[in-house]
């Protein structure tokens, strides 16, 4: 029989949009798409709009690999790219 995992002890995976390795959700940076068109760095990871995640290790390769322009089906300013290099990451 399959264990029971309580709600604090589940782990939420999302998948880097740059290197493609499931890892932590908390661990990374989400980046939005709202339904505007905008496009934001969701800090929190609360904003409502599609989602693109970025691991600490390939946010400088980001911009080179244009994985968000995939993701989001649309150019992305160089000011997000700034701010997810920039990005004060909790490891």
């Amino acid at each position: 029989m399959p264990k029971v995992v309580s709600r604090s002890e589940r782990k939420f995976l999302r998948m880097c949009a740059v290197c493609r390795e499931m890892k932590d959700k908390s661990g990374l940076l989400r980046i939005v798409l709202n339904k505007d068109g905008e496009v934001s760095v969701d800090s929190k990871g609360k904003a409502a709009g599609r989602g693109a995640y970025i691991c600490p290790s390939c946010a400088a390769r980001a911009a080179k690999s244009k994985a968000l322009e995939r993701s989001f089906k649309r150019t992305i300013p160089a000011e997000i790219y700034r701010r997810v290099e920039e990005f004060k990451w909790m490891e």
